[in-house]
């Protein structure tokens, strides 16, 4: 079994927690659990810091991400409130909206990993569903079309461009109106 932290390294250690009769398993390497091992402790701690979590599993993925020469070691700062990457992973907090765009090649496969996903699926309000909806399906209608001209299914792909220009003309008459 593969590190969860990493995705690389054979997992040695397995730490169990269990709160409320649910029973979370994570399973480390040897260097992901040496990272993380002033966190887990055999007694349960009395109050539980997520932003030293964070910080813990933003210098894992930095670590790794350094090794294959993704992330470079420059200093980035948010150009506006001028917060440096560094400080970001000291607290776990960002400073500003526009952080997330500046340190957006750090945070994605942070996301990645702590959510299952990059991108807010999440609940939508009532009043947008629809519109939401059709968006949605216009995004996964254009990935099938992608997928249909590179299997040269052309009369496929041609139906299924029309379906999109059509939903898009929906989102166009209804933000007219």
């Amino acid at each position: 079994m593969l590190c969860q932290i990493c995705k690389k390294k054979e997992a040695t250690k397995t730490y169990t927690k269990i709160v409320g009769g649910q029973k979370t398993e994570i399973n480390l390497c040897k260097d992901c659990a040496a990272l993380f091992s002033d966190k887990f402790t055999v007694f349960p701690l009395p109050q539980f810091d997520i932003n030293d979590l964070l910080a813990g599993l933003l210098n894992a993925i930095d670590l790794y991400h350094k090794e294959e020469g993704i992330i470079a070691d420059k200093e980035i700062k948010c150009s506006n409130c001028q917060l440096t990457y560094n400080e970001f992973k000291r607290s776990g907090k960002l400073g500003c909206s526009v952080c997330y765009h500046d340190f957006r090649v750090q945070l994605t496969p942070l996301l990645r990993r702590l959510h299952g996903n990059s991108e807010h699926i999440g609940k939508t309000p009532r009043h947008s569903r629809g519109k939401l909806n059709k968006i949605k399906k216009i995004k996964q209608l254009r990935k099938e079309l992608q997928e249909m001209v590179l299997k040269e299914e052309y009369e496929k792909a041609a139906k299924t461009r029309d379906e999109i220009l059509k939903l898009e003309g929906v989102i166009r008459e209804k933000n007219a109106k």
